[in-house]
């Protein structure tokens, strides 16, 4: 089979877990599969992407940049599909949720979660109304959709009327890491973090709720705990002023570290001596954040939103995450009870060994031949 790989959609550093998808779906596909040839479509952001160097992988540059979200859809629509008749693709696979809608060849889209159902107000209203459409039409219009999670599956048929046989779920799995992670005493140095403290991810997105974090670590400090320190690491929220005002309103600014973005190389090493790592959004469509975490044995206190519950199993202390006091126990509870801490490890290195880029990328090959063979 020739199969074509639209990665269009990728912003790098940006896009989040869509980009730890594309990446590590294509690094396992050039593991697992050695027979099949694959023309991958980077835009001009993603030029130097690292792909795979076996023989059946092809790069192919489009004049196109992602950053460019019109030009980005209309040259996707217009454009690809002459691309994919010049290759003679066999299928093309669209990895971030929109895919063109008239192809040559078989198509099959992934399509993460529902988010412009589920963000609501969080996300432009324009925005929301072209990934609506796109989206739905999409799916509609795909041979087959992948997805990654069993919740997300759900939506995906109930919301959009897809038949259920059309969807196949493919679960994520942890990033390949392929630089050696940095010493703690490094990276404590380096951003400023000393022990004991609370490790979350943070992010552009609003439903990331880290507001109600700061409100539960504020509670949590007024119940004894002064030593913590809350560090937040990744891109800065959108709202971080008032964050910051939030902090100071809280008489905690001294003891919350925004590291900004960090490299895959430091991440190890602030999972693994955190007392706690906390994931409090308020929606995911998967959450894999929550196995690094398991990896690197961190105890995990994780939202019961979306698929998150699906992703953590039995690994993990939940709560409400519209409840800042429920979050706060969940931490506390952590914190006080060390055969709990325990537990929680141990059974977080569990369910992480259940989740492999290779198993992904594997199934995702067998529905390939499933889609081409079936025309």
């Amino acid at each position: 089979m020739k199969i074509g790989v639209d990665l269009l959609f990728l912003l790098p550093g940006i896009v989040g877990g869509t980009e730890t998808y594309a990446v590590s779906l294509l690094e396992a596909l050039g593991r697992v599969d050695r027979e099949n040839e694959y023309a991958i479509f980077v835009n001009k952001e993603s030029s130097d992407l690292a792909l795979p160097f076996q023989q059946n992988f092809e790069r192919v540059m489009c004049p196109v940049r992602a950053r460019s979200r019109v030009a980005r859809y209309l040259w996707e629509q217009a454009v690809l599909p002459f691309r994919a008749r010049k290759h003679r693709l066999d299928l093309l696979h669209s990895l971030g949720y929109v895919q063109p809608l008239r192809l040559p060849c078989a198509s099959i889209v992934t399509i993460h979660d529902l988010n412009f159902h589920n963000l609501g107000s969080w996300m432009p209203k324009r925005r929301r109304a072209v990934l609506r459409y796109f989206v739905t039409r999409s799916a509609k219009r795909a041979d087959h959709i992948i997805t990654v999670s069993e919740f997300s599956k759900r939506q995906i048929v109930e919301i959009l009327g897809i038949p259920e046989s059309k969807v196949t779920v493919t679960y994520n799995a942890v990033k390949q890491r392929v630089s050696v992670p940095r010493p703690f005493e490094d990276v404590s140095k380096h951003y400023g973090v000393r022990e004991p403290y609370i490790l979350a991810l943070s992010s552009f997105s609003p439903h990331k709720n880290m507001a109600s974090l700061v409100k539960a670590f504020a509670m949590l400090r007024q119940r004894g705990f002064q030593e913590l320190q809350l560090v937040l690491a990744g891109h800065p929220p959108t709202d971080r002023r008032s964050l910051e005002l939030l902090l100071h309103q809280q008489r905690i600014q001294d003891a919350v570290t925004f590291t900004g973005y960090v490299p895959d190389d430091v991440l190890p090493a602030l999972y693994a001596h955190a007392e706690v790592f906390v994931f409090p959004s308020l929606y995911e469509g998967f959450g894999i954040p929550i196995l690094e975490a398991f990896l690197h044995g961190a105890p995990v206190a994780c939202s019961d939103a979306g698929a998150i519950p699906e992703v953590a199993c039995d690994a993990a202390c939940y709560f409400d995450p519209t409840s800042i006091e429920e979050m706060a126990d969940a931490m506390s509870n952590i914190l006080r009870d060390a055969s709990l801490r325990r537990s929680l490890v141990d059974r977080g290195k569990e369910r992480v060994a259940q989740f492999t880029w290779e198993e992904t990328a594997r199934k995702t090959v067998q529905v390939y031949r499933q889609i081409v063979g079936g025309r």
